[in-house]
């Protein structure tokens, strides 16, 4: 889920996630993303996000290890609000908006481009870190023939998410830095104005050092509302993020 804490100025920040879907009926689905965040100003950002997909599913879907790219998000935050209460605990909300581009091949993506808003609160309390996020896209097309997740039909979306970290290690920060570790707890979810659904619980594990940041996680449906697309039974998360 994104997060209110942008880069600095002039720091890019490279991010790789790998991401396993395994559907009902023994289908599956990998999807290889990069994405690029780079400050332009204090509380200004701008980030790219490129997806990367293999597809193992039912025909007329992406089938036999099927290779294709997704749509790229374009997106630009804005961050309206920083309140640092101490050397650790913060308070940060952002604004963010941009599009997604029809870059998508091979039965992976839409054809349209769909204008995206939303906004972020992000706290550090200590030992404790709190996310929430909404995102509203709009769909201007017509969306996939044969949708593979909630968000691929016609129907303009909402996605709301919720998150919680406890840093396990250390107990306080030292003079000198060094790598934390946290326990991860999200709630993704996808609202489509139709009236579909899908609600995800993501535990995880980041590791955050000086100059890289680790993420594992799993995502495990918990409610779900779709119309044609494969159920979602499990999802794995492994990600790499670099810090300049």
């Amino acid at each position: 889920m994104p997060s209110a804490t942008s880069p600095s100025p002039g720091v890019l920040i490279p991010r790789v996630q790998a991401r396993a879907y395994f559907f009902d009926g023994g289908q599956a689905l990998l999807e290889e993303a990069v994405r690029l965040e780079y400050g332009i100003a204090r509380d200004l950002s701008v980030s790219a996000e490129l997806p990367l997909y293999q597809g193992s599913l039912d025909a007329p879907r992406p089938s036999d290890g099927k290779f294709g790219l997704g749509d790229m998000s374009l997106l630009v935050e804005l961050r309206i609000l920083r309140e640092d209460l101490n050397a650790v605990d913060t308070v940060r909300v952002a604004l963010f908006g941009g599009a997604e581009l029809p870059t998508g091949t091979a039965g992976f993506a839409g054809d349209s481009v769909n204008p995206v808003a939303g906004a972020v609160v992000s706290t550090i309390l200590g030992r404790n870190g709190f996310d929430a996020a909404a995102r509203y896209t709009f769909v201007t097309g017509d969306g996939m023939t044969n949708p593979i997740f909630v968000s691929d039909t016609a129907d303009d979306f909402a996605s709301l998410d919720l998150g919680y970290a406890f840093r396990l290690y250390p107990d306080a920060y030292g003079e000198e830095r060094e790598a934390a570790w946290y326990a991860t707890l999200e709630l993704n979810s996808t609202f489509t104005v139709g009236g579909e659904r899908e609600v995800l619980l993501s535990p995880g594990l980041l590791i955050e050092a000086p100059r890289f940041a680790v993420e594992l996680g799993l995502q495990i449906p918990v409610s779900s509302r779709l119309d044609g697309q494969p159920d979602l039974r499990l999802a794995a998360i492994a990600g790499l993020r670099l810090l300049f």
